[in-house]
């Protein structure tokens, strides 16, 4: 690849957003952040048009669902849409939950992987494994 992978980044919380956006970009991607679904799947969008399209979208699941209510699995709204237009874009949920049947629910619909918010290190690996870059 000849730049940076583009990565969106969806979390409503502001500040995991910005800890999480910051720990990508010294880890070399080029970052977008957007903090819910509507927001993220019009970036998506414009992505698309221009021609620019992200290489790897990481969710949130608790969130603002497309409605705009907190709901523990909204970004699994977020997950099946992105999958039925892309199929082929890798898609890494992450939550606050450590619970296998959550990583199991978010694998079975889509997701090329899974991981507890707070593990930096983990984020990485399993992004360098998604994306083809880990050696």
């Amino acid at each position: 690849m000849d730049s940076e992978p583009r990565i969106l980044l969806v979390d409503d919380e502001e500040n995991i957003l910005r800890s999480v956006a910051k720990t990508l970009f010294r880890a070399g991607y080029d970052v977008e952040t957007a903090t819910g679904n509507v927001a993220a799947y019009d970036l998506f969008h414009e992505a698309k048009q221009e021609g620019a399209p992200f290489q790897l979208v990481i969710i949130d699941l608790n969130m603002p669902n497309f409605a705009g209510h907190e709901s523990k699995y909204a970004g699994l709204e977020l997950l099946e849409r992105l999958k039925a237009e892309s199929p082929g874009l890798p898609v890494i949920a992450n939550s606050a939950w450590d619970e296998v049947e959550t990583a199991k629910q978010c694998i079975d619909k889509g997701a090329a992987d899974y991981f507890v918010k707070g593990r930096n290190d983990e984020m990485l690996d399993k992004i360098q494994k998604v994306l083809g870059l880990a050696g």
